[in-house]
């Protein structure tokens, strides 16, 4: 018996049933308010393009945005994280060298 639920979701006036994984259905419903909330904004900035490419350009943009948050760290434990490993890294290049 599959745990799955069927959730709708509206996303420009159109609805469409996506079944989420138990556990997961916050994150699907944030993700379609996420998507909504940067189309509506888009819509703003480009009164004139058609949905489908609103719904592309949208995509991108959070796509873009995901893809530039990876490479900033998050919070200060995560820095000094980072930095121990480069550290670490160094040192043993380092040694290595030295030996």
């Amino acid at each position: 018996m599959s745990t799955d639920s069927v959730r709708v979701l509206r996303i420009l006036g159109r609805e469409y049933n996506i079944k989420a994984p138990a556990g997961e259905e916050q994150v699907l419903q944030d993700a379609a308010a996420m998507l909504q909330a940067e189309i509506a904004s888009n819509k703003k900035k480009f009164p004139y393009v058609t949905a489908n490419e609103l719904v592309v350009l949208s995509a991108l943009n959070l796509c873009a945005r995901q893809l530039n948050a990876g490479d900033k760290p998050h919070d200060a434990a995560d820095v000094s994280q980072r930095l121990a490993r480069l550290n670490r890294r160094i040192r043993e290049q380092l040694d290595s060298v030295g030996s």
